[in-house]
């Protein structure tokens, strides 16, 4: 029988427990955390998924081969094509897969591409969901509780706006949980049931090595044996490997505490090969002040809020930069833009601004529509007295202010194409006048600090599609496999969709599982 040690228990390390334990292995999980669940527990749960079998339930007609289309149409930087194939082609196998070998129950989100007007791209239900589902206390609590998530709502609920909220309590009074949650519960009851041990609060020190042959996990003077998936997360928490690797600014990391880069110096020590270090899954993120989590500064990431009418983004000049409704990646990425004029990053200081109107009718973060401005949020009567209190020239900024209402009074934003895309405005409010599009004018005006930040970095050691991890030299690194933001992403710059985290690294988890037990 062979011995698998999985190191990290997010989606992916978990559905390679899974796969390896139900192909027979001896599989044991070490988790440094005391929770299970990683950044996948903080998450919606989305995983993109193409051409699985529910779209055709909602008329959207999908396979394989469109979705190597669209993504050879996202082609930018570091891509590994035959990685990209092998997802395109596994990912309606592999979601499946998972409703067979777990408790995990798929439903669709109508959300569209991130680009679904290139060639292959669709405008909804590619990205898959767990439904909501019972647990009992004890593995709820072992599970990382999400401080974003205030309520078992589905992330189709949210999307659709369509909320049953007598629904909803009846699922808080039963225990149910929603989103990344319930991923975690359904692969973990999975993995256990199948013999997988899994150990929290267990930290490794190196990995055991013999002729170039990894065996094993050094946990203290012990040895875990087995071979070994890597699946603990990136490096976005560790300010040097950041500052060392990534392409810009990145100040506000929103994911999990500890992702650190102990894969990637695990990997580098065994020879790796590494890919696509410098990028990242970029967004926007906000920061309320005295929220942490395991002790951390916590970051929001900021989504529906800048695609809403009566608000844009402006950099430090005062100046807006880039279409605010359009997937916060992209946004992240324009977050990075370099000034050479100025010898500066002007986006790296951005503010979110909005009217009365706005503070009215939406939510902000974890800001109610009916709840004092807290002081974290900046107020004034008029845009020249904000321009004061945030730090920003006042000229340039009443300046971008009238000529985005003015776009916006007459509904197009040729500056940015704000609102043109399917997926601008399915994010914005399908209830306004337009989606996405409304003048900031009614005071008092307001401004939140935006911070350029990441859900996990993209890069790390290169692998096969059987998560195998290169060598320096062209050859694998026997015994070594790497899974999620533990490995080198292989689709470079892209982000395709809702989900494009989770659902790339579901197909690459189940692959390295079932290699490592053969």
């Amino acid at each position: 029988m062979a011995s698998v040690v999985v190191v990290g228990s997010g989606a992916a390390g978990l559905t390679a427990a899974v796969a390896a334990a139900q192909a027979g292995a001896e599989v044991t999980v070490v988790e440094r955390a005391s929770v299970l669940g990683g950044t996948t527990a903080l998450s919606g749960g989305l995983a993109w998924m193409p051409a699985n079998r529910m779209m055709a339930d909602e008329g959207v007609d999908d396979s394989p081969a469109e979705a190597r289309r669209y993504l050879q149409a996202l082609r930018l930087g570091d891509v590994d094509d035959e990685l990209v194939g092998y997802f395109a082609d596994q990912a309606p196998v592999v979601a499946d897969w998972l409703e067979s070998a777990t408790g995990l129950s798929w439903q669709t989100v109508p959300y569209p591409d991130y680009h679904p007007e290139l060639p292959g791209g669709k405008p909804g239900h590619r990205p898959l969901e767990p439904q909501p589902r019972e647990v009992p206390p004890d593995l709820d609590q072992r599970i990382r509780t999400a401080p974003n998530v205030t309520a078992p709502i589905t992330y189709r609920e949210l999307a659709t706006g369509n909320i049953d909220w007598d629904e909803v309590a009846d699922r808080s009074r039963r225990g149910m949980i929603t989103m990344g949650r319930s991923m975690i519960a359904s692969l973990t009851e999975a993995a256990e049931a199948a013999g997988a041990v899994i150990l929290a609060g267990i930290g490794m020190d190196g990995l055991a090595q013999s002729g170039g042959t990894v065996n094993g996990v050094r946990i203290g003077p012990d040895v875990l044996s087995g071979r070994v998936i890597l699946a603990s997360g990136g490096f976005e928490r560790d300010p040097s490997l950041v500052q060392a690797f990534l392409r810009g600014p990145m100040t506000s990391p929103v994911g999990a505490p500890g992702m650190d880069g102990t894969a990637l110096r695990l990997a580098l020590a065994a020879g790796a090969e590494l890919g696509n270090m410098a990028e990242a899954w970029w967004c926007p993120a906000m920061t309320v002040p005295g929220e942490t989590i395991d002790g951390e500064t916590f970051h929001r990431l900021v989504l529906t809020e800048r695609a809403r009418p009566g608000s844009l983004m402006v950099d430090s000049r005062g100046r807006r930069f880039t279409n605010e409704a359009r997937n916060y990646n992209d946004v992240g990425r324009a977050m990075q833009d370099f000034d050479p004029t100025g010898f500066q990053y002007p986006a790296a200081t951005a503010w979110l601004v909005f009217d009365a109107s706005y503070r009215r009718r939406y939510h902000l973060g974890p800001l109610r529509r009916d709840d004092p401005d807290p002081k974290w949020l900046y107020r004034a009567d008029n845009l020249a007295e904000l321009a004061a209190a945030i730090g920003i020239d006042g000229e340039e900024f009443t300046a971008s202010v009238a000529r985005f209402n003015q776009l916006a009074t007459n509904s197009d934003d040729p500056d940015f194409g704000r609102g043109r895309s399917i997926y601008d405005r399915f994010v914005g409010d399908p209830n306004a006048p337009h989606p996405t599009l409304g003048p900031v004018d009614e005071p008092p005006f307001y401004a939140v600090h935006l911070h350029p930040g990441c859900l996990g970095t993209k890069g790390g050691p290169r692998t096969n599609i059987h998560g195998q991890v290169r060598h320096q030299d062209g050859n694998l690194i026997e015994g070594l496999y790497a899974v999620g933001n533990a490995a080198a992403s292989p689709l470079g710059a892209a982000y395709p969709g809702a989900g494009g985290t989770i659902g790339p690294l579901l197909v690459a988890a189940h692959a390295a599982g079932s290699a490592a037990a053969s």
